[in-house]
């Protein structure tokens, strides 16, 4: 065999295992030769007389007890190596993994600030000094607002109240006070009426006389 056979997994090309038996061997490759003659591939003859020769070659060792143990301790040895392989790949991908993993929780932690127990008594300081900051704001909202209330309730009853100044003073004319003790109305008009009657009299006397 040469080193490109060598390279071949000859149990695979034919389609058989490790345990098959000669009878199953001679089948399938039988199967195979008809298959992929190079007669029955006018199409594409190179391709086809290049695996026609491959799996006659394998079909010749694996029926050749000497040359079958011979392959088969080579084919152990590289399954065995492609096993370590395989698990020295997946421990390094698993390390690879794991290295990307701490990398990104660096960076992470980078991004990320850190408390400490100061820096956390000194955001709860920060804390209480914004509330208090924020109550005296409303609180000093709440007096002018009250300020402001009153003022518009003062200026509101001052524009109600007259003026007491005599200047600007309106004197509104009340009823008169009953001249000589007598009640306004009936009784004084009587009393000059009377008077005037009186006086017509005498004076008419007078012009008689």
């Amino acid at each position: 065999m040469n080193t490109e056979e060598n390279d071949l997994d000859l149990y695979e090309l034919l389609g058989v295992n490790y345990n098959s038996t000669k009878e199953e061997i001679d089948k399938a490759y039988r199967r195979k030769a008809i298959k992929f003659h190079p007669d029955k591939n006018r199409d594409n003859v190179e391709a086809a007389t290049k695996f026609f020769h491959q799996i006659s070659a394998a079909y010749k060792t694996l029926t050749d007890p000497q040359k079958k143990l011979e392959y088969d301790k080579i084919h152990k040895a590289k399954i065995e190596s492609k096993k370590r392989f395989e698990k020295l790949d997946a421990k390094r991908k698993a390390l690879k993994e794991e290295l990307e993993e701490r990398e990104k929780a660096v960076k992470q932690s980078k991004k990320t600030p850190v408390y400490t127990q100061e820096s956390c008594e000194a955001k709860i300081e920060r804390i209480k000094e914004e509330t208090a900051r924020r109550r005296r704001e409303r609180e000093e909202k709440l007096r002018l607002s009250a300020d402001q209330r009153s003022k518009a309730s003062t200026t509101y009853r001052t524009n109600l109240t007259p003026p007491s100044s005599s200047k600007n003073s309106i004197k509104v004319p009340g009823p008169s006070k009953p001249l000589f003790g007598y009640r306004q109305g009936s009784d004084f008009e009587s009393i000059v009426l009377n008077k005037m009657i009186e006086q017509g009299k005498l004076e008419k006397e007078k012009q008689q006389s």
